[in-house]
């Protein structure tokens, strides 16, 4: 078997693309194939949608309701927001979600105390996110072009 470190790949299995660097590789039958640890992925995604600086898409708050193993309801129900509201962002695809600015915090928030993260992490995630940020991204505009989050491989996901 052969491996090689790639220094760029775009991964979308998790329903969003995510650009990921420094990316292990195992040659599988001629074929080379991502060798990292899926499930490392998957938390490193929530992590780094938390601390994404624009605002969430459709495909992202998706992720995060599966990854969490709950129904739009009962998703939406944890931030005050109905089945059909839930439904909504997640339409919206790889465009913005337009969730209010401060239920978006909210639900970064709650990702957090999921992961079960420490006071460190609350408090660095309170200090980046601004809501006059977020919500200028509510208003419909062209200015908004999306960029997957980035994550390195090598670091975060080694098998």
């Amino acid at each position: 078997m052969k491996n090689k470190i790639q220094k760029s790949y775009t991964f979308e299995g998790l329903g969003f693309p995510i650009h990921l660097t420094n990316v292990p590789m195992v040659e599988v039958r001629g074929e080379y194939i991502l060798d990292i640890d899926f499930n490392k992925l998957q938390k490193a995604a929530l992590l780094h949608l938390c601390h994404k600086k624009k605002p969430l898409t459709g495909n992202e708050v998706k992720f995060i309701r599966i990854y969490l193993s709950l129904n739009t309801s009962a998703f939406g129900s944890l931030f005050g927001y109905s089945h059909s509201a839930i439904l909504k962002w997640e339409n919206q695809g790889d465009d913005i979600a337009r969730i209010a600015p401060t239920a978006e915090v909210y639900l970064r928030l709650y990702i957090l105390k999921f992961l079960q993260r420490d006071a460190l992490d609350f408090k660095e995630l309170y200090n980046e996110i601004r809501i006059p940020e977020l919500a200028k991204y509510l208003k419909p505009s062209r200015d908004y072009a999306y960029s997957p989050i980035c994550i390195n491989a090598r670091k975060e996901l080694a098998a």
